[in-house]
């Protein structure tokens, strides 16, 4: 019979396959959608305000999409649909964009929003799912390949467009993505409690609770109510920053190639992090970790703030390693021991539609309220230091109120 460690291994490797399939094909859709659309004729302010459109949608289906699969389907089964789904509209947003329509476009977008993104969310439930069912599967590990394939995806697809177009690129990605349907069907579901079992805790199984009583369930946790707070200020000052480079370097007189190189270096750095994430928190802790990490989202906004180049904007893209690359699998393990396992998905999801969904439409209309105004993207910068500040604080009351450790 094989054992927990074996099995562990087993799933980390199928699912550093399944993250990076994924995210290689999904970055050739959101890593260029900006610059597709001004590409297409589209003021850079429409293009900025339709994916602030896009994160609305995010943060209204996720917890949705989150209490279903709780409830009904696996996150195996909901992925594999909309994964099916999210490769035909990505191929077909091709078509969409020479049709001269933008409604044609915008509706080829949510479409693509509501299936293919939310894979993503339910990715990361899965592995946490399995992480609680085997301990040393490494979430970190996993997230890691995750982002060395976005970072080739990026470089590659830059490439691409230069020498074939933005067509052939967003094709590639659905063939990646067909792959990554493979993978899928073969990776082990999440164990959940069968009808009628009582959880450890003695309360009512998840079959029993109503949409109402799950939200409340999560949100009792104080654990998770802080981290909540931390991740939705500190993910809230950069999350614009992938919008704002594809901006910013062609404004600098950049070219496709080198926004390509900016965002796998993003992308890139955040590898080392996330791969060897299990071992930091080992030794660190998460409250010094949190800390540390709040402090370097400031550092970062300060000095992106005031680059004056192409080559110093692709290099400060670095600081993602330390700032996104530590707190998405900081956040993700920590989750893995606070939350109940019955609502483990709308946990999950409910966490990413607010501080990944609605950080991203309070940073778009930030952002977009910038440039409508006339100022440069670069200016909207100076703005976020301020909830990077708050964020960084919040770390610090969590540790001075031990509010981290673990219940």
């Amino acid at each position: 019979m094989t054992d927990n460690k074996t099995m562990a291994r087993r799933l980390n490797i199928h699912g550093m396959f399944f993250m990076a399939t994924y995210w290689f094909g999904f970055c050739t859709y959101l890593a260029f959608m900006v610059a597709t659309l001004i590409y297409y004729g589209w003021a850079p302010g429409a293009a900025t305000a339709t994916l602030t459109v896009m994160s609305v949608v995010i943060m209204i289906v996720q917890p949705f999409y989150g209490y279903v699969s709780d409830k009904y389907f696996s996150e195996k089964k909901m992925a594999v649909v909309f994964l099916s789904l999210g490769i035909i509209f990505l191929v077909l947003l091709p078509f969409s964009l020479r049709s001269g329509s933008n409604a044609l476009v915008i509706l080829n977008m949510i479409a693509i929003t509501v299936t293919g993104a939310q894979v993503g969310g339910l990715m990361d439930s899965w592995i946490i799912g399995l992480k609680q069912e085997f301990e040393d599967v490494n979430y970190g590990m996993i997230r890691a390949i995750g982002s060395l394939a976005f970072a080739l995806s990026a470089q590659i697809a830059g490439m691409v467009t230069i020498h074939f177009g933005h067509d052939a690129r967003l094709w590639l990605g659905g063939g990646v993505l067909i792959l990554a349907i493979f993978v899928a069907l073969t990776f082990r579901s999440t164990r959940r409690a069968p009808v009628g079992e009582q959880n450890r805790d003695n309360t009512a199984p998840v079959e029993k609770l109503t949409g109402m009583e799950a939200l409340k369930l999560i949100f009792s946790s104080k654990q998770y109510r802080l981290l909540l707070a931390v991740s939705f200020f500190l993910i809230l000052s950069i999350i614009s920053m992938g919008m704002i480079v594809q901006i910013l370097i062609p404004e600098m007189g950049g070219t496709l190639a080198q926004l390509g190189t900016a965002t796998a270096v993003m992308a890139g750095s955040e590898i080392p992090f996330m791969f060897f994430m299990a071992v930091i928190l080992k030794k660190f802790g998460i409250k010094k970790l949190l800390v540390f990490c709040g402090a370097v989202f400031v550092i970062r906004l300060v000095i992106t703030a005031f680059i004056g180049s192409v080559n110093g904007l692709i290099a400060v893209q670095v600081f993602q390693g330390l700032t996104f690359g530590m707190i998405q699998p900081i956040s993700m393990n920590y989750l893995s021991q606070i939350v109940d396992e019955r609502v483990r998905t709308t946990a999950v999801t409910t966490f990413a539609a607010i501080t990944m969904s609605f950080a991203g439409i309070l940073a778009n209309l930030i952002t977009s309220g910038f440039l409508a105004a006339g100022f440069s993207a670069q200016t909207a910068i100076i703005f976020f230091i301020f909830p990077a500040l708050i964020g960084f604080s919040l770390t610090l009351y969590g540790w001075v109120r031990k509010v981290w450790e673990t219940p």
